[in-house]
């Protein structure tokens, strides 16, 4: 079962160590389900290994058609990302009560779409910000990008209601609890986004290990840290975003 967090059975008993399947066997992990068919019963699969028909060609088929969302219930390894608005108070005196909510709302529908359409899950909403779960480093990040781009788009074409964002991430294992997620992990991404700048996206180390692989991030100088109730300092790294969008 290489010890999955969300489960293994075989036929229903629960997995333990390995297992010889059998035609007819039922496979079960997290939401997915596999039946073992009889050789007769398979047909031609692009001349693949019986074997790997009925298993990885199975799983892929799977996720492809029916791609598993974040599951705060069978939390794992996951990206945690914090954001808010810089200067939030000051904003809502500027503006008064009216047109600040009125703006917040336009923050807050901008943040869901682009948390949505990149696969993530919103945690919960903090009055001026979102504390979000993603399934990978690389949806988190393009995730964030996307956002600021939009929140730089949104200030250059309505410059009175101009926002900047401070976002702030870790990846690692969550502690899943009553919909919300606890954990190292959850506390280092709270701090990192309090060490961010206003239209900053500010990663860990891990985070920069994980998405810089492609090389089609550039990141800034990084800076040592010290984060809130934690012994020592981090190095933080900021994400270069292009253009106009760099530091509206």
């Amino acid at each position: 079962d290489l010890g999955s967090t969300n489960g293994t059975s075989v036929g229903g008993a629960v997995l333990v160590g390995t297992a010889t399947l059998q035609p007819g066997d039922v496979v079960t992990f997290g939401r997915c389900r596999l039946e073992l068919a009889d050789e007769g019963q398979r047909g031609e699969h692009n001349g693949a290994d019986p074997l790997r028909r009925t298993s990885i060609d199975l799983v892929a088929a799977a996720a492809a058609a029916d791609p598993l969302p974040v599951s705060l219930a069978a939390a794992g390894t996951l990206t945690i990302v914090f954001s808010d608005i810089e200067q939030s108070t000051r904003r809502a005196v500027e503006l008064g009560d009216e047109r600040w909510m009125a703006l917040l709302g336009v923050h807050n529908r901008l943040v869901r779409r682009h948390v949505e359409r990149s696969g993530g899950v919103e945690v919960k909403a903090q009055g001026d910000g979102f504390m979000l779960a993603f399934p990978s480093a690389r949806s988190a990040v393009q995730c964030s990008i996307e956002i600021q781009r939009a929140l730089a788009a949104h200030g250059r074409s309505h410059p009175t209601e101009a926002l900047r964002v401070r976002i702030g991430m870790h990846a690692g294992e969550a502690i899943a609890e009553d919909g919300d997620l606890f954990g190292r992990p959850v506390v280092l991404a709270a701090r990192i986004a309090n060490q961010a700048r206003g239209g900053e996206i500010l990663v860990s180390s891990l985070v920069r290990e994980i998405v810089e692989t492609r090389g089609d991030l550039r990141f800034g100088p990084p800076r040592e840290a010290p984060l809130k109730g934690l012994e020592g300092t981090y190095r933080l790294h900021p994400i270069l975003l292009e253009g106009r969008d760099a530091g509206y």
